[in-house]
């Protein structure tokens, strides 16, 4: 799972359009039940985030109290309904 939304880069002033965000597979999510820490990462494409030595662009982290009842969706989800929710809502699913 990733998302898909333009980002404007300010170092370089360009917009990088239908960038790519996504969670770090290796260290990008941590904590338990009380707290879950995350890193989303955004990259220019998904060609360039998933290469062998991936760079990301910029990592943002945020924080959430994850849902730990039954049914609950698992924490990745969980985090990428979260940045959907605070600040990414133009995001699309990919």
């Amino acid at each position: 799972m990733a998302l898909q939304m333009n980002y404007y880069d300010s170092l370089r002033e360009k917009i990088i359009y239908n960038a790519y965000w996504r969670i770090n597979p290796n260290h990008g999510i941590h904590g338990g039940k009380n707290e879950i820490i995350y890193t989303l990462e955004v990259f220019e494409s998904a060609d360039l985030a998933h290469a062998k030595n991936f760079k990301c662009i910029r990592g943002f982290s945020y924080t959430f109290v994850p849902d730990i009842s039954t049914n609950a969706p698992n924490f990745i989800i969980q985090a990428y309904n979260h940045a959907k929710l605070h600040g990414y809502y133009e995001s699309i699913d990919v």
